[in-house]
């Protein structure tokens, strides 16, 4: 696939040296936030909205980048994307009293971060649903429209980003016109979450990789379709040339045969022909062999992958003390101080063009779970296999990222563990931070 530079070079005009900046009215400079701290003092953020998100993220954002050892133009351009175009895009911070659009994702308002974890070292990750005070006031109560802005702004900025599959399937996936009305008219707001798309973009080395999420539940809920069969319906209208047919038949076999929905689909944002589709599974049977029953499929992957994979996820999961049992279907993102007993788990089934059979990956609740016990599983995990930078820094990074906070006392910022594997690539993990 082909991604977009991210080499260019820092702005040149606004980036003062560091002996000028105790003259100036910047803070004091950290050698781990140098360009959040001097973009800070020369971007200008149009609403209080903004200035709250860009002073909450981006500090977190910039560390990843050093701690993942970005170049400086490297940061510099990510941290620029973030503030002049994904800032501008998150809609009204969330405030105590302050009633605002309410966003499926769990972290701040609007936005999540998460660092991807492989041998080859880390990933920064931004995922938002783009919005504006219209899905507050009620002009778009369903946030159907600032999606395309967003997906604009990235483009004409030269992402390197293909919108074809995102045409296709926001006319099979998000509410029409008529359906907004009906789900409307009939108070089922109350009772979903409202976001139809997500944006994720993974900050690699070479450039920008964008994904789209899909959350069909209001479409369904219109419709009267189950999510699976929206999600397939829409997939096979699109793939004339029968690309993915094995695999999604493989997985639609297994949800019907297990009488399990699907929760959400994604899909790389590049040429068709080279992109992944993931099927999502929300489990609220939380136990480690309902998980093994989701990551062979039934029985159905039982490869040297899925089984190395098995061991591996059984490591952690028993490494974590995951509380197994019922969970109820979750109303709302985690919170400060929920129990580790809150959330279900989550499995995705990513299917690539001409494969017979999906590859799994599976998303482990962490909300409840001291951050310590958190970092210490997965360092002893890094440590046991080969990753040894990873088992070294971890818990480091990880205080560096919340140093107001006592990692012995808070449980709720590492809120998700992703998991897949491969001979090839070895352990894939995924850290989503709130």
């Amino acid at each position: 696939m082909t991604l977009s530079p991210a080499t260019g070079g820092p702005p040149k005009p606004s980036v003062q040296k560091r002996e000028k900046d105790q003259d100036s009215q910047l803070q004091p400079v950290d050698s781990t936030t140098v360009p959040y701290e001097i973009l800070s003092g020369a971007t200008f953020f149009e609403t209080i909205d903004q200035h709250q998100y860009w002073h909450r993220v981006a500090p977190m954002l910039g560390k990843m980048l050093i701690q993942g050892q970005y170049s400086i133009h490297q940061q510099y351009y990510f941290m620029s994307i973030f503030a002049n175009i994904i800032v501008p895009m998150l809609g009204p911070y969330p405030s105590d009293g302050r009633t605002v659009y309410k966003c499926a994702l769990g972290s701040i308002g609007s936005v999540e971060l998460s660092q991807n974890f492989q041998r080859s070292g880390s990933t920064a990750r931004i995922a938002f649903e783009p919005t504006s005070y219209f899905a507050t006031t009620g002009s778009d109560p369903c946030n159907r429209f600032a999606m395309d802005t967003a997906l604009s702004r990235l483009k004409l900025l030269g992402v390197d980003i293909d919108l074809s599959l995102h045409h296709v399937f926001v006319n099979e996936l998000q509410l029409t016109d008529a359906e907004e009305r009906l789900v409307t008219k009939e108070s089922l707001l109350r009772e979903k979450f409202k976001t139809q798309n997500l944006l994720a973009l993974d900050l690699t080395k070479n450039g920008i990789l964008a994904k789209e999420y899909f959350y069909p539940a209001l479409k369904s809920a219109a419709t009267g379709k189950p999510i699976r069969q929206l999600c397939f319906d829409a997939l096979r209208k699109w793939d004339e040339k029968r690309q993915f047919e094995m695999a999604s038949q493989a997985i639609d076999s297994y949800l019907k045969e297990s009488e399990t929905d699907a929760y959400f689909l994604s899909f790389d944002l590049v040429d068709p022909l080279s992109t992944r589709f993931k099927i999502y599974v929300l489990e609220l049977n939380v136990t480690f062999a309902q998980a093994q029953n989701h990551w062979t499929l039934g029985g159905r992957l039982h490869d040297e992958d899925t089984t190395r994979g098995l061991q591996m996820l059984r490591e952690l999961w028993e490494g974590f003390g995951i509380l197994e049992g019922l969970r109820a279907p979750p109303e709302r993102p985690t919170r400060p101080g929920d129990p580790p007993t809150s959330m279900p788990f989550f499995i995705n089934f990513e299917m690539r063009p001409g494969s017979a059979l999906p590859k799994p990956k599976l998303y482990i609740p962490l909300t409840g779970i001291e951050e310590t016990k958190v970092a210490s599983t997965l360092t002893d995990f890094f440590a046991r296999h080969d990753m040894p930078d990873h088992a070294t820094n971890y818990f480091e990074n990880l205080k560096s990222y919340y140093p107001n906070e006592d990692m012995n006392v808070a449980t709720h910022h590492q809120a998700w563990l992703s998991f897949s594997y491969s001979k090839k690539g070895g352990p894939y993990l995924s850290m989503y931070y709130h």
